[in-house]
């Protein structure tokens, strides 16, 4: 059957069963806070991907549960059993959008080598360093890497590090055809992008999955200001909304509604960039005053945890006791959590003794604290956060300024090592212990790590190389127990991703909170 002879029998379908399914071929619009870079590369963004409607993976996600399944562009997967092989097999019918043609091995090959270039950015790209990709087949690649990795499949999911395109496409239009019209395999196809303004995007019918999206058209809306994407959903020009929850309320007393991710999709913290404690990083401890543990605990007893989550998240989160652990993932203490009030807990005369006794300002050549401001998607609180962190702060005494950056300038000293910003950070979603711990907490996560210390060295050095499950599950909670003990960060939250959404014009979004944006799975949005 034609694309044309498939969407007339949609029509007629459309004409037997009334009003409901012609309204299904309408557009939604979604306003959200801009990416950090507006690229069609992956790679040359920190991983707040925008063209997820469009590119896939290798390895989907189960819209409720968030675990891994076939739902990518590889039907089955295995390992050897030592964990640094790991095999992928395509979807023999898995075909790129603007006839491209099938996805194949090459295509897999040749996107590894874009993403681990020497201009690659991502964040979570250290997953495939070192990593080789050979075909087996047309349809069946192998994956060898230097060192075991349990958790190799995060790499190929929703908030992964390589995102499979076009070999045809580049041989082709090279890379300004990615530049122009990126050829995807999603069930959403790239149709535009306005830089500054957003993307669109339009439906595959007839996709190579067997199932279609539920709307015709997807257009994303980049919209800065919170109160400014409030007032695109008030006025209905947008359907969809991602807004702080502090301006919730409006929108709910409006008939608005909120949709949340199935599970938790977000850990939020405030980082002290730049504690490196192993030996020859003496030089930073003249200008960054939190090199000194009792000024990171200080600092995390001024913060009132409550009362911020009450102005930033409605009162719709859970106090977190250490960023990157988790429940759902090896190495969870649950003592950690049951001792965080006691360490951590809101104490601001405390918070001032400390200060003293570190001899805090008088024996600091450099007091003030920075504390970055920006913007981020899917975290539309964040200035608002860095606003409270200076009223927390200068209630105990502590000197403060707040330094405005876009998220792509962080990135960028962050890459340099000159990241010395007291600054907010999200694990969204909440990742793998492993991923978690060498993005933030060791040398393995170089340049973008933010902290570390000879202890986590050698403990992340014998829990990289263990496959076995009881002594990587105790690794990895001596790990959270270290950075628990030295206030490596300053944890603040938990919580869902949640989206406001018009009742008249949208029923239902089922999306599990596995990717930096907090939503996915945009083919099982339902209009009303």
């Amino acid at each position: 059957m034609t694309a044309f002879s498939r969407r007339l029998a949609g029509l007629s379908l459309a004409l037997l069963l009334g009003s409901t399914s012609l309204v299904a071929a309408q557009t939604v619009t979604i306003s959200m806070t801009p990416p950090s870079v507006e690229t069609n590369r992956y790679w040359n963004t920190p991983g707040d991907f925008n063209l997820s409607p469009s590119m896939q993976g290798l390895v989907g996600h189960d819209p409720v549960s968030g675990t891994y399944d076939n739902s990518g562009l590889a039907e089955s997967w295995e390992h050897n059993d030592d964990f640094t092989e790991w095999t992928f097999r395509l979807h023999p019918g898995a075909e790129f959008h603007f006839d491209f043609g099938p996805v194949t091995t090459a295509d897999v090959i040749h996107s590894l080598a874009l993403h681990t270039g020497d201009d690659s950015t991502l964040i979570g790209v250290a997953q495939l360093k070192g990593v080789q990709a050979e075909a087996v087949d047309d349809k069946t690649v192998k994956f060898i890497l230097p060192a075991p990795q349990v958790d190799f499949l995060f790499a190929h999911g929703g908030r992964g590090s390589l995102v499979i395109y076009s070999k045809a496409q580049f041989d082709a239009e090279g890379i300004e055809g990615y530049d122009a019209r990126p050829a995807g395999t999603g069930e959403f196809q790239f149709a535009s992008r306005t830089v500054g303004q957003g993307l669109s995007f339009e439906r595959v019918d007839g996709h190579w999955s067997g199932k279609d999206a539920l709307i015709e058209r997807l257009d994303l809306r980049f919209i800065a200001e919170p109160a400014t994407a409030l007032a695109t959903l008030l006025s209905k020009e947008s359907d969809i909304a991602i807004l702080p929850r502090e301006l919730q309320p409006d929108a709910i007393a409006a008939g608005f509604e909120v949709i949340s991710s199935t599970n938790a999709a977000n850990q939020t913290a405030m980082l002290f960039n730049g504690t490196f404690l192993q030996p020859g990083d003496d030089k930073l401890v003249e200008t960054l005053p939190w090199l000194d543990v009792r000024v990171r605990e200080a600092i995390n007893r001024a913060i009132d945890r409550e009362s911020m989550i009450d102005v930033l998240y409605d009162g719709r989160a859970e106090i977190l006791p250490v960023f990157g652990m988790d429940p759902r993932h090896e190495g969870y203490m649950p003592e950690l959590a049951a001792r965080f009030e006691e360490a951590y807990g809101y104490d601001p005369d405390r918070a001032r003794a400390l200060l003293a006794e570190a001899g805090y300002p008088e024996n600091f050549p450099n007091p003030v604290v920075p504390i970055l401001s920006t913007n981020l998607a899917g975290n539309p609180e964040f200035p608002t956060m860095a606003e409270l962190m200076q009223v927390f702060l200068e209630e105990v005494g502590i000197q403060t300024e707040i330094r405005e950056l876009d998220w792509a300038g962080l990135g960028a000293l962050r890459r340099a090592r000159e990241a010395t910003l007291f600054h907010p950070m999200r694990n969204m979603p909440v990742k793998p212990s492993a991923v978690g711990i060498n993005n933030y907490y060791a040398s393995a996560g170089r340049p973008n790590v933010n902290y570390e210390d000879p202890i986590v060295e050698e403990l992340n050095a014998r829990y990289a190389a263990s496959i076995d499950v009881t002594e990587r599950n105790d690794l990895a909670g001596k790990i959270f127990t270290q950075v628990f003990d030295n206030y490596a960060v300053a944890p603040l939250a938990s919580l869902s991703a949640e989206v406001m959404v018009n009742p008249d014009t949208v029923s239902g979004w089922q999306f599990p909170g596995v990717t930096s944006a907090g939503v996915s799975h945009f083919n099982l949005i339902t209009p009303k």
